[in-house]
């Protein structure tokens, strides 16, 4: 799933007129990426404004998401969903996040235990 990938922008959006946008959440003028009309979508799908998309996802997230255990499992989930400041003040945390690292904290110990007993079979 995108929203827990370290990187997003494989999920474009093209409308009914063939314009092209770098999300199915983002269908916005300033995420247009181009036309398929006028360009072939596999070149919209890799063009530089398109890979820059997918790094800001990474690129955007707050200190305490960084700094986070459990960073590798949601990687700050969409960016549409960063509506929060952190405690510190710092924006991009996403709303999820207190949820999210409650269920992680708890499904650990059960994630390490059948971990390990996959590797026994």
């Amino acid at each position: 799933m995108c929203t827990q990938a370290e990187f997003c922008g494989k999920a474009l959006a093209v409308e009914h007129d063939g314009e092209v946008f770098s999300c199915d959440h983002f269908v916005y003028p300033e995420y247009r990426i181009g036309n398929i009309n006028q360009t072939h979508l596999g070149n919209l799908a890799f063009s530089p404004r398109q890979e820059q998309f997918a790094r800001n996802k990474s690129a955007s997230l707050p200190g305490k998401c960084r700094s986070c255990e459990y960073l590798r499992l949601c990687y700050g989930e969409c960016p549409k969903n960063r509506l929060l400041r952190t405690r510190s003040g710092e924006p991009g945390l996403n709303y999820l996040c207190s949820g999210l690292y409650a269920f992680y904290d708890h499904i650990g110990p059960d994630l390490v235990r059948i971990v390990q007993s996959l590797g026994r079979t």
